[in-house]
């Protein structure tokens, strides 16, 4: 069995997730900034999409996240996963089915979603609809302290953690959209990517299935929003509102993106500064040896 340990940032309760067919663990700590920001718009388009849904039918449906879910069957019997969002809606007898879900990629890789993708359209009937979303992050991160001497790490003037921020945050080049950013001179963050796929069943195979072309949210001239309806996430028919838009829009995202990014290299700073208090600490040790 494979075990993949992702975004090892806060060391809390870990999410774990398994997947029966391809044997494949996966654990996570709390989510990044980026997965939440990714995360949000959901919940929040979700709200605005079901306000004029007559009162009956917006009962019957509930978007979460991070809920573990067991409930797979056939090939993905026995798996675990909890999505990044989950939409649910409860019909008529009460049973609460899971009917769509977001995947969220930052660490994990984009094999790994498309499994998380068929893990949830082929082991569960219900699903009409995986989003998967992948980050991509270049250079991939690694502590910018992890190959300096320690002389030169001295030399850095690093600051007060208490004094963290993310005004301290800069971009390496300010006509790089989305590209590295720093603080301190030190890199903490690299050029992101950010793209989208929409997965459904097929009507023929019953597999899981890319429906249309990848769309991206960076750089700037990248897709506006996406062709969404409630019947994407719920099985509703048109006479119960299923036609209506669901307004995801990507420009506002974006904005928030760059927030979380600088969220993120505050996060590693700080992550930094943990590191060489070890080192020193280490350093005083009678018996450390580098």
């Amino acid at each position: 069995m494979q075990i993949i340990i992702a975004n090892i940032i806060h060391l809390s309760s870990p999410s774990v997730s398994f997947n029966s067919r391809t044997c494949t663990g996966i654990i996570k700590w709390m989510p990044t900034p980026i997965h939440e920001t990714f995360a949000s718009p959901f919940v929040r388009s979700d709200t605005i999409a079901t306000q004029g849904l007559l009162s009956e039918i917006a009962k019957q449906i509930d978007v979460v996240g991070n809920q573990r879910v067991g409930t797979f069957t056939g090939a993905y019997e026995g798996s675990k996963k909890e999505p990044d969002v989950l939409f649910k809606y409860q019909g008529p007898d009460r049973n609460v089915l899971y009917t769509a879900v977001v995947e969220i990629g930052f660490t994990e890789t984009y094999k790994e979603l498309i499994d998380d993708a068929k893990l949830w359209i082929e082991g569960n009937r219900d699903i009409r609809t995986v989003i998967l979303i992948k980050v991509e992050e270049n250079p991939r991160y690694s502590s910018p302290i992890s190959k300096l001497e320690d002389d030169k790490v001295k030399d850095l003037g690093f600051p007060n953690p208490r004094d963290l921020k993310t005004s301290l945050v800069v971009p390496r080049d300010p006509n790089d959209s989305f590209g590295p950013l720093q603080i301190n001179n030190l890199v903490l963050v690299g050029k992101m990517g950010v793209f989208l796929e929409i997965w459904k069943r097929d009507t023929v195979t019953g597999e899981a299935k890319q429906q249309g072309t990848r769309s991206y949210f960076v750089p700037d001239n990248a897709t506006s929003e996406l062709d969404l309806k409630l019947s994407d996430f719920y099985p509703l028919d048109a006479t119960d509102g299923g036609d209506t838009r669901f307004p995801l829009t990507f420009d506002r995202l974006r904005l928030h993106l760059e927030t979380a990014r600088k969220e993120l290299a505050v996060e590693r700073y700080h992550d930094v500064l943990l590191k060489l208090a070890r080192r020193n600490d280490n350093i005083n040790d009678r018996d450390y040896t580098p």
